[in-house]
Formats: C-alpha cells, sequence, structure tokens
C-alpha cells in the first residue's frame, strides 16, 4: 500500500460514510473480570500482513510503515474514528481565526506540547521539526515525497515548544505536513551529524516520543513493542504489543481461530465468511480512505497512448470484481478524493464498454494478430501487471483482469512482489520497472493530491510512479493549494479529475470497506477511516 498524495490531510468536516458494526460469534466482555480463557492479560497481539522496509515514514510508503510510526512518534496531529484531527505533539490546531495562520496564508505557527520527550529523556523541540524539515528537503535522502514540504521557505524556532513555517506562498494543506500519514518529526540531537539517515542502526532501534518502544524485531517475524515511560500522554496501559507478520491471508484467519492473535486488521475479503463460526470475537466494517486503482506506466510506449489507457479501462468489467472477489466490500470510484471528503464529486467513471473498447484498438491500428493479440507496426499489445503477493483476492483479480484484456486483444503477464519489494524506493514501482499495477493507497481527505500526479513529482522527488504529466492539470491542483475556500479548491479538483478520468493515466476501482475482527476482551481499539487504526495506541487494552 502506498500513499499517493504528497500530503495526506484530514479536516475538521469529515464524517464516516456507511460505516457500521456487527458482532460475530457468542462471547462478549462486560467486565474487566469476565476474560476469554484464551485472552493474555496486558498483552495484544496484532497481525500485520507486511513487514515494513524502514520504520521512518520519511522513506517508506507501505501502511505498516504507517501503524509502526504511529506506535513510536508523535506527529502533530492523529486521526480519530470520525477523522478529525486530535491534537499531539502540536496542542492547538492553527486556523486564521486563533491568529495561528497568518492574515496573508504565509506563516503557519505550531504550538507544541511542552510534556514530550524522547524515550532517551531529550525534550521534543522545535529544532527537531526544523531537522526533519532540512532532512526531507535538502536532497541527500531518498524520501518518497517532498511534496509540500518544498513549498516551506524557512522554518523559525520562536522558542523550544514554538515553531513557525514560512511559505513561499500560501498553501492550503500545510497545517497537515507533519501529521499522520505524513512525516512526524525525528530527534535531531541523534540524527542531525549524519549527511543521511536512511541506512542507519537508528532504523532499528528507534529513540521515538510515541506512546510505545521498539522492543524486538525479528525480521520476518515480530515486531515486540513495551509501553513508552515517558510518553506525555502518561504510559499506556498495555505491557506489550506484539506485531506478528504474516502476509498469508488463510492463515490469518487461522491464526484469529486458534485465538492466537487478538486483532486482525483488513480480513482478506474472501475469507469474511468463516468469521461466524469463531467465538469470541467482535467484527466492525468500515468505510475508509483506502482506494483501489490500477495504475498505468507511462513510460511504456504502448501505455503512453491515450486510446490504449483508456481501452483497458472500459475493457474490465470493475463492478463484477468488487461483488465477486471483494464480496461487495468496496465502493466503486472514479477520483482520488475519498467520498467521505467534503471534495468529493459526482464525477463517473469510464463506463465498462467492451465492444467499443475493441473497435478504439481496431481504430487506433492495433490489428488482431496469431493467438487473437493485437499488434501494431509489428509490436505486440502485450504487458504486464503487478500487485503484491500477500493478498489473494488481488491476484484473483488480476487473473479476471487478464482474461478480460485477453479477449480484447491484450496480452497480459502476471509479474508479482513481496509488498516491501513492490513499494521499495528503488522497487518496481518507483524504480520504472512495471508495466500495470493493481494496488491500494492510503488518502486522507483533504483533496490535494498533487505529490502524486505532478510533473514535479515523478521518483525520486515524489509518489508520481505513473509518469504523467499534464500542466493543465498542474495548474489546476497548485492553483487549489494557494486557495482556503473550500468551493474555489472543489471547482479546481473538479476540473483536474474530469481530465485523469478522460486521459486515465490510472484508474481509480472503489473504496475499501475495512474489516476488523477482535478478540471481544480488546478495549479502544477505533478504527479510523485515515490513514491507520492506530491512532489511539496509548488507549488500548485487554
Amino acid at each position: 500500500m502506498r500513499a499517493r498524495t504528497g500530503v495526506v490531510i484530514v479536516t475538521l468536516c469529515a464524517v464516516v460514510a456507511a460505516a457500521g458494526c456487527s458482532k460475530v460469534g457468542t462471547a462478549t466482555n462486560t467486565s474487566s473480570q469476565n476474560v476469554n480463557p484464551w485472552t493474555e492479560r496486558g498483552v495484544l497481539r496484532i497481525i500485520a500482513n507486511q513487514e515494513p522496509n524502514s520504520l521512518l515514514r520519511l522513506f517508506s510508503n507501505q501502511a505498516a510503515a504507517d501503524d509502526m510510526t504511529a506506535l513510536l512518534f508523535e506527529p502533530m496531529f492523529r486521526y480519530d474514528e470520525r477523522g478529525n484531527p486530535v491534537p499531539a505533539l502540536a496542542t492547538t490546531f492553527p486556523t486564521e481565526q486563533n491568529g495561528l495562520i497568518s492574515k496573508d496564508g504565509l506563516r503557519i505557527t505550531f504550538k507544541l506540547q511542552p510534556k514530550a520527550r524522547w524515550s532517551d529523556g531529550h525534550p521534543v523541540t522545535a529544532d527537531d521539526v526544523i531537522f526533519t524539515w532540512h532532512a526531507i528537503v535538502d536532497g541527500n535522502n531518498p524520501v518518497v515525497t517532498t511534496a509540500g514540504y518544498d513549498g516551506i521557505k524557512t522554518m523559525i524556532a520562536d522558542d523550544p515548544h514554538q515553531v513557525t513555517m514560512v511559505l513561499k506562498k500560501p498553501y492550503g494543506p500545510s497545517v497537515f505536513l507533519f501529521s499522520e500519514g505524513s512525516f512526524p518529526p525525528l530527534p535531531a540531537h541523534l540524527l542531525a551529524r549524519f549527511p543521511r539517515i536512511d541506512r542507519l542502526p537508528y532504523d532499528a532501534n528507534p529513540v521515538g516520543d510515541g506512546p510505545y518502544i521498539l522492543k524486538q524485531w525479528v525480521h520476518g517475524s515480530d515486531l515486540i513493542f513495551s509501553p513508552n515511560p515517558l510518553y506525555w500522554r502518561g504510559e499506556p496501559k498495555l505491557s506489550e504489543v506484539d506485531i506478528r507478520v504474516i502476509p498469508n491471508s488463510v492463515t490469518d484467519v487461522s491464526e484469529l481461530k486458534t485465538h492466537e492473535i487478538d486483532v486482525l486488521d483488513g480480513v482478506s475479503k474472501n475469507l469474511i465468511g468463516q468469521l461466524g463460526s469463531i467465538d469470541g470475537i467482535r467484527v466492525v466494517k468500515q468505510l475508509t480512505a483506502n482506494y483501489r486503482h490500477l495504475d498505468f506506466n507511462l513510460h511504456n510506449p504502448i501505455l503512453a497512448d491515450v486510446t490504449v489507457r483508456r481501452a483497458i479501462a472500459t475493457s474490465i468489467d470493475f463492478d463484477k470484481i468488487i461483488s465477486d472477489v471483494y464480496h461487495g466490500l468496496g465502493q466503486r470510484g472514479s477520483t482520488v478524493i475519498p467520498p467521505m471528503s467534503w471534495a468529493a464529486s459526482d464525477l463517473k467513471p469510464l463506463p465498462y464498454d467492451a465492444a467499443a473498447a475493441r473497435a478504439s484498438l481496431d481504430a487506433d491500428g492495433w490489428k488482431v494478430g496469431p493467438g487473437g493479440i493485437r499488434a501494431r507496426d509489428g509490436v505486440r499489445l502485450s504487458l504486464s501487471m503487478s500487485t503484491a503477493t500477500e493478498n489473494l483476492p488481488n491476484q484473483m483479480a488480476e487473473q479476471i483482469v487478464a482474461a478480460e484484456l485477453h479477449d480484447a486483444g491484450i496480452d497480459v503477464t502476471i509479474k508479482n512482489y513481496a509488498t516491501s519489494v513492490l513499494f521499495a524506493p528503488d522497487g518496481p514501482l518507483y524504480g520504472d520497472r512495471y508495466d500495470m499495477a493493481w494496488i491500494v493507497n492510503t488518502d486522507g481527505t483533504d483533496p490535494d493530491f498533487l505529490g502524486g500526479i505532478g510533473c514535479d513529482y515523478w521518483p525520486p522527488r515524489g509518489a508520481n510512479t505513473d509518469f504523467y504529466c499534464n500542466h493543465t492539470v498542474d495548474a489546476l491542483l497548485r492553483d487549489a493549494q494557494v486557495h482556503y475556500d473550500f468551493a474555489v479548491r472543489k471547482r479546481d479538483y473538479d476540473r483536474a479529475s474530469k481530465i485523469l478520468i478522460d486521459e486515465a493515466p490510472y484508474v481509480v476501482v472503489y473504496w475499501d470497506v475495512n474489516v476488523v475482527a477482535e478478540n471481544s476482551d480488546v478495549k479502544n481499539f477505533k478504527p479510523s477511516p485515515f490513514i491507520t487504526d492506530f491512532w489511539n495506541a496509548w488507549e488500548w487494552e485487554i
């Protein structure tokens, strides 16, 4: 999973749509004394289907990195179960009304939590925020994106617990630049002396300021966390959080059945039917800001042809895939703006029309040849398609896509990778070594997505792994960035999104309904529609 946007944002008016809860099984937890026999008091065991390639969010776009860094580091703001920003390292949400955003929109001030300490006892200060900004933009580190951060002219430490960013021009999403889903501040007193910080032992033994400390990392198996006694909110209630890396979704549910784990966050869609037979669990379903999409690498000359991309998009029955592969637990999408966002549009995706797709390829000179595969000027219409190996439904979806495209005269070869490889800084996506990818993004409700599709944000400068460039789209997205008026921003995003649907550098397939299965003795595990369900880990109990 990767975040398409350079900055992941949530607004105060975020509302979760189509969310619901249901209980499964027979056991309930009515008191702290009434526990399931398999519950280990104070120890929460959670399955992760991927291992982070880094514990520094600067170097990873994986969902696992969002989760782990939520335990280890304190962002400016976290996002609660309704998507509202929760003060964390920043004590007050900056607005023009409270004077923390200047009238010209060029200065944004953060008041920092004076109780915050790094786990080695050193205070968290404005210097840490400023150091992290330099590490992002100085060009020495292979960060996943610089979008938004490159719009900061300078940062000023007003005092140890107040920092002001001075912008080159007004930028609406700036208030969330160091928040959950982006890059939380790092300790300057430990890292500032290094010219680059991506290859240090610190990554395997980080000193953080979040609710938990990494106790042990057994690669390929477990990440074990203990409570941080210096956490500013107070020491968390759990004695241990054990994140067990189990990439096989069938094994995930087996571990749930035998009660070897307490939380399975993101039950594989094809296994949800088995949950009803498991005693002592609770099931929660929630529409999230995670969207499935089919990406095209426009550096491939075949996919640089918009007719080919549109033909692919209209040859695939995405509604059937959502229904049959993902068991209807997805809302069809068309743009990268979440349906619960204030900027959500009513734009429709390209329609499924296999006959029209074949006719468009004929007219574009792609003629059917041997084996039913098209060719033009001696070049076969042959492409590869990639997804993460850990998710069986994704691979099932690939097979359907390959079959439907074969019917259209397009040959598809499946070439899958482990998540940590697929999304690595030098992996197939960021390394420009793929044709099509079936992947998921995690977004917030602020609609800024220039860092994921802008001309200036091709890797290694950003997350535009489609290698798409449209200067009209860029102009619309940049205009939206400099306004704080929601109506103006929505107008810009609607216009940009219409172009993107028409030109199809990617196809938004659906917005995911996440399914969480948890031990009924778990308390305060509150799934969020945005970024990570680990947002309130200091409140967890079992």
